[in-house]
């Protein structure tokens, strides 16, 4: 019923001409509202606030459709504010939930760093169900049962980071030995399969006393001894033992030798040998490096020489591009506070301009003479319900009155979010002290009333009686008179 009246406010304000439009585009709301979701999306919302992730998701496709249908750009307009408004809100109870799920979130970083998302095992998918939960009980505000649910699903992480590395990790490392075994690695390279072996029996090790880092680096050593092997025996196969003519194989580790040299300006003798002519390519590689060295020296030695002559140059140099950063540092920093200001300001706006659009809507729930819906210069939400009438000196209200409070819960629905403050007011005339305390009475009722009838929860309900403290006309009429008194609704948004 909300929904429907909410369209048709909307229809009939385009249709009078009293729908103002902002200059900010509908594709330009749209690219906003996208991003928005794809930044929240990266930041795993979805996860810490999901209702307001999925509100907002929901929202950029309900617009996407309707701009293919080519739909009322009002209507396109609010769905896509409503959506960048649940954004903004997810961001702020999104960070509460990292700060205060902390321990839990670090060991599912831990278990994904091992693959545990991508094997999507049964306790992994258990864990998620449980922080699901956990975040939604967040946002909904519930956080009693908070501290006795982080350590077991902590502990939950962590077996499945456990479990991922034995059943992942561990196990490739495993099978590429088991591979090098069954293809001779132990009969043609026995060292690489020792090195593979021991490297093995270190990750397990690791793995048996709970050093689960550990016990992945040793088991990574493993796999690549072995896959090592595993790659010398596929080359034996090809190469040495199916070709009868073995040049090509022994030629190709001999010409790699000899480019080796070659590009460090020198050149082997391979008559020698191919073993020969590695160690003299070592030696090579060890000379190169000493001669890098001594010029490496040399140059530290000439620049100590010189140094003296130009040290106070580069001081004042030095001194003068500080000066410079620095300057450059303050005007960053003035241009962030101006840009900070200016989507504050243009957030403000927004935010003004959908309010000031959804109490147009919000006034059409009332017949006229029943109510005034106006917004404040604090950007709050008051309805005026004139039409709301008490007896004299009573506080109770008749069963007819209560279809306006039907109304006025209908304009409410325009706030989603929004706190309800009734307030009570009355003219001059009579005591002070009884007309505050008449003002308490009846702004009570109402709220009882919307608590009983209206299906509105009393803790969301805040009544405060303003006696004649708070006129909106003059009491030397009875037009004015009668226009403060009256119950006013004041929603405070979020």
């Amino acid at each position: 019923m909300q929904v429907a009246t909410f369209f048709l406010a909307a229809l009939f304000l385009v249709a009078q001409g009293t729908y103002s439009q902002p200059a900010v585009t509908i594709d330009d709301l749209l690219l906003e509202a996208q991003e928005s979701l794809d930044s929240a999306s990266a930041a795993e919302m979805d996860l810490l606030a999901p209702r307001h992730f999925e509100k907002a998701d929901q929202s950029v496709r309900q617009a996407r459709e309707q701009m293919k249908q080519e739909g009322d750009e009002a209507l396109i307009r609010i769905t896509l504010e409503s959506a960048i408004e649940s954004l903004e809100t997810g961001r702020e109870i999104a960070a509460s939930a990292e700060r205060k799920l902390a321990p839990v979130l670090k060991a599912r970083a831990e278990a994904m760093q091992v693959g545990a998302k991508e094997a999507m095992t049964m306790g992994w998918v258990k864990a998620e169900r449980g922080l699901r939960g956990l975040t939604e009980d967040l946002e909904a505000g519930r956080e009693d049962e908070l501290r006795n649910l982080l350590d077991p699903l902590t502990a939950d992480y962590l077996t499945v980071r456990r479990e991922t590395l034995r059943d992942g990790v561990l196990a490739l490392a495993k099978k590429s030995i088991s591979q090098a075994e069954k293809n001779g690695g132990d009969n043609l390279f026995p060292t690489l399969m020792a090195r593979a072996r021991q490297a093995m029996s270190r990750a397990e090790a690791h793995f048996a006393r709970e050093q689960i880092d550990e016990a992945a680096v040793a088991a990574k050593e493993a796999e690549r001894h072995a896959k090592h092997c595993n790659a010398l025996l596929n080359y034996y196969n090809r190469e040495l033992k199916e070709n009868t003519k073995p040049e090509s194989a022994l030629l190709s580790v001999d010409d790699a030798l000899a480019e080796s040299a070659e590009l460090l300006g020198d050149s082997l003798d391979l008559s020698k040998g191919t073993p020969a002519a590695a160690e003299e390519l070592r030696d090579i590689i060890t000379e190169r490096m000493r001669q890098s060295e001594a010029e490496q020296d040399s140059v530290s030695k000439l620049m100590g020489h010189s140094q003296k002559g130009f040290e106070e140059s580069l001081s004042e140099v030095q001194t003068r591009i500080a000066d410079l950063q620095n300057q450059n540092l303050e005007s960053e920093q003035r241009l962030r506070d101006m840009e900070a200001d200016r989507n504050q300001a243009i957030s403000r706006l927004r935010k003004r301009e959908m309010t000031a659009q959804r109490v147009q809507l919000a006034q059409t729930a009332f017949d006229p003479g029943e109510a005034v819906v106006q917004q404040t210069v604090e950007g709050a939400v008051v309805m005026h319900l004139y039409g709301l009438k008490f007896a004299t000196g009573q506080s109770s209200l008749d069963r007819d009155q209560r279809s306006l409070l039907r109304k006025a819960m209908e304009a409410c629905a325009f706030f989603d979010g929004a706190q309800i403050t009734i307030e009570g007011h009355t003219d001059s005339e009579g005591d002070e002290e009884k007309n505050l305390e008449l003002s308490e009475k009846r702004a009570a009722s109402v709220g009882q009333l919307l608590a009983k009838e209206m299906g509105v929860h009393q803790a969301d309900i805040v009544t405060v009686g303003k006696g004649e403290a708070s006129p909106i006309a003059t009491n030397d009429s009875a037009r004015g008179r009668a226009l403060n008194r009256r119950i006013d609704l004041v929603l405070t948004l979020p």
